[in-house]
């Protein structure tokens, strides 16, 4: 089994959850949790707790944030790489109502630009390790476009994120191998929010894209894969205590199994998985996906 090679963002989480129903525009009592985040990180520090041998490109800066996200990769035996910054470690804010359901966010990642062309030149030697390269959005988009044009030959996978950020990679979508987003950054791909589920994949393949996987909350997850269009349905959840963090580990366990040459709709049933054990933690990574380890 190939190493897997990750590059994208890593932050320190601030999860705020009210109490009872949030009040915009003042304070509100509730509780506030800090941990480890960022979304390739995430997806990091998940596969590396299914057993899986991790490279991973980042940025942090040298504070106490940036010291303990480190530390916590390297106790789960993942090798990281980031270059020297004078910005400080990225931090991610989200407020929730009292159902745990996300209401906004906002994130500082200044840090992120200093992840570039030539500090990968540098660790050319790891990327002879796998076959893949999976990236988040987060990643400044001259370098996502370099790092195409410098690896025209791997199978490069990226997380979308969100709207605004999808729009980094779309004069690249033919030349991705695969593309993992949500129903709204699908929309934005496809340039249309009025598109039928077939309809919105028919678009995808007029782009060139032949593998996706396009979230759509508690609804069913639609994919294409080489090619062919196909949709899984999914049952809701109804206790959960947190969102943040269910998308990453839906990607988190389609790369696994990518990693083991298993199908994407493999991929994608086990990454519903872990996602629904992660919607049962109050944090972004769930130790309870433990359970699937290798």
């Amino acid at each position: 089994m190939n190493k897997i090679i990750l590059l994208g963002g890593s932050n320190m989480d601030f999860i705020a959850t009210s109490c009872e129903k949030l009040i915009l525009k003042t304070s509100n009592i509730g509780s506030i949790s800090v941990s480890s985040g960022g979304v390739m990180r995430n997806v990091c520090q998940n596969l590396a707790t299914l057993n899986n041998k991790c490279i991973f490109f980042t940025a942090v800066g040298n504070d106490e944030f940036g010291h303990i996200i480190i530390n916590e990769l390297n106790k789960l035996n993942v090798e990281s790489y980031y270059p020297e910054s004078k910005f400080p470690t990225s931090k991610y804010v989200a407020i929730n109502d009292f159902d745990h359901d996300m209401i906004n966010a906002i994130c500082d990642n200044r840090v992120i630009d200093d992840l570039n062309i030539e500090f990968i030149k540098k660790h050319l030697d790891k990327f002879n390790e796998s076959e893949y390269i999976f990236l988040d959005s987060n990643l400044n988009e001259k370098f996502i476009h370099d790092l195409y044009e410098l690896f025209p030959n791997k199978k490069i996978c990226f997380e979308a994120i969100s709207r605004a950020k999808v729009r980094k990679f779309l004069d690249l979508l033919d030349k991705s191998y695969l593309i993992k987003c949500n129903i709204y950054e699908a929309y934005e791909i496809a340039g249309s929010d009025n598109l039928s589920k077939d309809g919105l994949l028919d678009r995808f393949l007029e782009l060139g894209i032949k593998n996706a996987v396009i979230s759509r909350g508690s609804d069913s997850i639609l994919y294409l894969e080489n090619g062919g269009k196909g949709e899984i349905k999914i049952e809701k959840v109804s206790d959960f205590i947190n969102t943040t963090g269910c998308g990453d580990a839906l990607f988190s366990g389609i790369i696994d199994k990518l990693n083991e040459n298993k199908s994407l709709k493999e991929g994608i049933e086990f990454g519903i998985k872990l996602s629904n054990l992660t919607l049962q933690d109050e944090k972004a990574c769930s130790e309870k996906i433990k359970i699937y380890s290798k």
